[in-house]
């Protein structure tokens, strides 16, 4: 059964000066990974809070992702912590 994790940041984060190359790497990480199926960074532009979900096959494929972000080069890590995260199953497609 596919799986959701959703983050989200109640506070919009520092952005460090070359953050947009950063969120380049993670993306490209993300998609390149077994078991990837979408993703999306959402925000709210009235208070600046971002969400993220991705969606991935399985928790296995999931977990797999999570520790390849984490092992990333520090160059490319973005150092934005989200105030929370959370783990949906996916029933059904709209």
């Amino acid at each position: 059964m596919r799986v959701a994790r959703v983050a989200v940041w109640d506070e919009p984060p520092d952005l460090q000066e070359d953050d947009s190359r950063r969120a380049k790497t993670l993306y490209d990480l993300l998609r390149s990974l077994p078991g990837f199926v979408g993703g999306y960074y959402l925000r709210e532009p009235a208070t600046g809070k971002l969400m993220s979900l991705t969606v991935w096959e399985s928790d296995a494929a999931l977990e797999a992702a999570e520790r390849a972000v984490a092992e990333r080069p520090v160059s490319d890590q973005r150092g934005v912590r989200p105030s929370r995260i959370e783990r949906w199953m996916v029933d059904a497609s709209l």
